[in-house]
């Protein structure tokens, strides 16, 4: 066997401190959304037993899953998803509570094959979940949410798709074929296969306007009213239609919210989770290529734990966010609150006190105690990303220096905090 002492397993990594910093500011950014809201915090057990993820609309891949065994040999599993357990939690322990449930998570999810393209077995989402809300109301909500919160932690160019499973699945209700041929239809949908679609309506000879349809579906993406349109122009059954009016209802909400821009319509989205049932949409950016949240409606999930409720959520990829900013700006782990402060043997109460004050007013000051030279610690703060120092004067003088520049200012304790929350995080008025 090798010696694996100083590797991680595949599909996990360390986070160090910088992008650690970037992490827990873009969950605190998504948290403080959330919280905004009126949702309520919860936290599910990290494994739960394998039943909780293998019957009726709950089933997950198994092959999907990391499993052990607890002491008296039951099988478990380490979370691979939190809507399921966020279900069984809100059908059982809240049972009793006054619905709707609005909850919200930010928690680690397992997976053994990955999530997607990056590879990552470990990854945080943060999430949200409605539950006991029927109707496109609380779609409208949950996207608008989700919107806010990829905006307020910081992303500046992406756009959700949204799509209704049911504007799919009741178009290949009309044709007569075996549930397996469903699932390849579908398939060839989802990857926009236009000649795999062809080949197999042509096998199956589905012809006339809905051979059209269906030929179609894969391109109707794009703005919504259009796309609306153009489906719209095809003789359409109820499910397809009331499809179709729940995506212009839910436009419509978030149109009302302000942020219709970040909205597309994509009809050939179909479900890739057994328990989606309406309205569901997923979100990209144009520095990765792949999704970095996702979300829709789930009615009937709640069944398979002993209540029936209607319910709708999404989940963020805080992972794959980090990697968007520093995307965006790869200088993103600079930080602008932080602050050394030099300090030694003699002045040490003095440096603590300032700290002390400094830090109560939110700003992050390490206090440096190695005695070097100035010209050091300015080295040792530019390698961390800090863009000040501190040292201490007569009285209750404070000198600052801009570590880029070597500028400094005379100032004082009230004058940093004001600086600070006055001006912008590069430099303080005054420089000499």
């Amino acid at each position: 066997m090798g010696d694996y002492r100083r590797q991680v397993p595949d599909g996990v990594a360390d986070i160090l401190a910088d992008e650690c910093a970037v992490k827990r500011e873009t969950e605190a950014a998504v948290r403080g959304v959330f919280l905004g809201h009126g949702l309520r915090e919860v936290c599910t057990p990290t494994f739960e037993y394998l039943d909780v993820f293998s019957t009726g609309q709950a089933v997950l891949e198994q092959e999907e899953m990391f499993k052990l065994t607890d002491p008296r040999g039951r099988l478990l599993v380490i979370r691979p998803d939190m809507t399921i357990p966020i279900a069984r939690m809100a059908a059982t322990n809240m049972k009793g509570e006054p619905k709707p449930h609005k909850l919200f998570y930010i928690s680690e999810v397992f997976r053994v094959n990955g999530n997607g393209a990056d590879g990552l077995r470990e990854f945080t989402q943060a999430g949200v979940e409605m539950i006991g809300i029927p109707g496109v109301e609380a779609d409208g909500e949950c996207i608008s949410i989700a919107v806010q919160a990829v905006k307020t932690a910081g992303v500046e160019d992406f756009r959700i798709d949204i799509g209704q499973v049911e504007f799919f699945e009741s178009i290949i209700d009309e044709i007569n074929i075996s549930g397996e041929d469903k699932e390849s239809l579908r398939h060839y949908i989802k990857h926009k296969n236009l000649v795999a679609v062809e080949e197999f309506l042509d096998k199956k000879k589905v012809n006339g306007k809905l051979k059209e349809l269906l030929l179609l579906i894969p391109v109707l993406y794009g703005n919504a009213a259009e796309v609306l349109r153009r489906a719209g122009e095809f003789p359409l059954n109820r499910g397809a239609e009331k499809a179709l009016e729940d995506i212009e209802k839910a436009c419509s909400i978030i149109n009302e919210y302000g942020y219709g821009e970040y909205i597309s319509i994509d009809l050939g989205m179909v479900k890739e989770l057994p328990y989606y049932t309406g309205i569901i949409f997923k979100g990209f950016t144009r520095d990765l290529g792949y999704i970095i949240c996702s979300g829709g409606r789930y009615d009937y999930l709640q069944k398979d734990f002993g209540e029936d409720a209607p319910a709708t959520g999404f989940a963020i990829n805080i992972n794959r966010v980090v990697q968007a900013l520093y995307k965006q700006n790869p200088q993103r782990s600079r930080r602008p609150k932080a602050f050394i402060l030099k300090c030694s043997d003699g002045d040490r109460k003095k440096a603590i006190r300032t700290a002390q004050k400094l830090r109560a007013a939110g700003l992050y000051v390490e206090l440096d105690m190695t005695a070097t030279s100035m010209d050091r610690i300015l080295t040792y703060a530019r390698e961390k990303g800090v863009g000040r120092v501190i040292t201490l004067q007569e009285g209750s003088r404070l000198k600052v220096t801009d570590v880029e520049t070597g500028k400094y200012t005379i100032t004082s304790v009230p004058g940093i905090i004001a600086s600070y929350s006055q001006a912008s995080s590069e430099c303080i008025a005054g420089w000499h």
